[in-house]
């Protein structure tokens, strides 16, 4: 008995740590946000969806319709598998996505764009950090389901340098945020552009 007394305990102790939540939503809420950065979250609490703590909260979303199901294929892109992120939208995300994708694929004869990351819980983001300290630790776009990133050193699925695409996709994506579409940011350290769909 003296023997399993230790063992429970530390079992209980161990689900505890599980069940602890490994964010504080306030002070997530509460941190300051670069001013890049502050357009795209105040373009994301307009689509009224409130931050995606969980894949609890991403079903219930999905089943009322207010997120949608990214297909893996599409005219002018694919999704690399996520590990970190799944691949639901907001519908008007969803629409922006192919939009980009079609016209990124007409201007350079039939060329795809590969994505990398999509809509993320705050647990994926929990998770995300453990290998990527780069990760963000505040609240990011991926949390309210509007924002998705794109390669710009992966091109018709091959991993390589390509001036002329990346060129043709910065350009593509200029003209969206001149029409208003999104905003978007091209992050050094992930090799990919950050775009945040408005509403």
């Amino acid at each position: 008995m003296k023997k399993i007394l230790p063992v429970l305990l530390l079992a209980c102790f161990s689900k505890g740590l599980q069940a602890q939540k490994c964010y504080d939503l306030n002070a997530l809420l509460s941190a300051k946000i670069h001013p890049v950065y502050e357009k795209h979250l105040q373009a994301s609490r307009k689509f009224n969806i409130k931050v995606l703590k969980d894949t609890k909260t991403l079903t219930k979303y999905r089943q009322n319709g207010k997120l949608s199901p990214v297909k893996s294929l599409g005219k002018g892109y694919r999704i690399q598998t996520l590990s970190h992120s799944k691949p639901v939208l907001v519908p008007e995300a969803k629409a922006a996505l192919r939009e980009i994708a079609k016209k990124f694929s007409a201007s350079s004869n039939g060329s795809t764009l590969t994505l990398t990351s999509m809509t993320r819980t705050l647990e994926d983001q929990c998770r995300l950090r453990k290998v990527n300290p780069n990760a963000s630790v505040g609240l990011s776009s991926h949390n309210y389901g509007n924002s998705f990133d794109i390669s710009y050193v992966r091109f018709n699925d091959r991993l390589a340098v390509n001036s002329r695409l990346d060129r043709i996709l910065e350009n593509v994506l200029r003209d969206f945020e001149k029409s208003g579409k999104i905003y978007f940011i091209k992050e050094k350290q992930q090799s990919c552009y950050h775009i945040t769909v408005r509403a």
